[in-house]
């Protein structure tokens, strides 16, 4: 219960937004093993929204460097054939999202949640899965609590 109440006071409803399209993301992975362009491309689109109502908090410059930074790191993951072009391009619309300082802790989420899909895949011998699931689960858990790995690390 007490995470509930701590996941309202810093939760932004205007982070739902890339949670419900993650949510979309991660149903269309599941099914067709990809995801299409639309997805990650709405993220972009909505940006304005999310910069609008968090106006003047927000560091403009952070959103653009987190996309291009969450794809750099995006795509040196994809080198290990664990994340396909979709996840690279939703990751870096994530990244662009909710800026610079997110990206690690939004991949560390991603890679905690990706862990027991890994392993199913590999007791299963299939040689790779829909990592959209993981993504999702990443996104929620950032953004139901941005400041948790803070709270986590620091005493």
């Amino acid at each position: 219960m007490a995470f509930f109440r701590l996941a309202r006071t810093v939760f932004s409803w205007i982070d739902l937004i890339p949670v419900l399209i993650v949510a979309i993301a991660a149903g269309v992975d599941l099914r067709s093993r990809e995801i299409p362009d639309r997805i990650w491309l709405a993220i972009l689109v909505l940006i304005p929204v999310r910069v609008c109502w968090l106006w003047p908090e927000i560091n403009l410059w952070q959103l653009p460097v987190g996309g291009i930074v969450a794809l750099l790191l995006a795509c040196l993951i994809a080198q290990g054939d664990r994340f396909g072009g979709g996840d690279v391009k939703l990751f870096a619309a994530l990244g662009a999202w909710f800026g610079l300082f997110a990206i690690l802790p939004l991949a560390l989420w991603i890679a905690i949640a990706g862990l027991p899909l890994a392993v199913i895949a590999l007791l299963r011998k299939q040689e790779d899965f829909a990592y959209g699931p993981a993504i999702l689960i990443g996104v929620l858990i950032h953004a139901l609590n941005p400041n948790l790995l803070k709270q986590i690390v620091s005493p």
